[in-house]
């Protein structure tokens, strides 16, 4: 991130935030995340945020766990569970 330019960040943070229809916007990212056409599988560190995309899903075989206590990169803080995680999603939805 540090190495990012700074044009960059500004072009993700407005496709994100500022731009009319922007995913990171609610309830446009609501609308966005109801049209997924297959099942997914997501972490959250946030009770809330995993209670609010929980209510997106439509689809059978989606999946929102919530690991309090990990930070960004819980694939490297946590790499059993996550290998775990993914491998047992992946058998269920075979």
């Amino acid at each position: 991130m540090l190495g990012t330019p700074d044009h960059v960040i500004a072009q993700a943070y407005a496709g994100m935030y500022t731009a009319p229809g922007a995913v990171g916007v609610r309830p446009h990212s609501e609308a966005y995340l109801r049209r997924r056409t297959r099942p997914a599988l997501t972490v959250w560190t946030s009770a809330e945020a995993a209670a609010w995309e929980r209510s997106t899903l439509h689809l059978p075989g989606s999946r929102v766990d919530h690991w309090p206590g990990i930070g960004h990169y819980l694939h490297e803080e946590q790499v059993e569970r996550t290998i775990r995680l993914i491998a047992e999603y992946a058998r269920a939805q075979a």
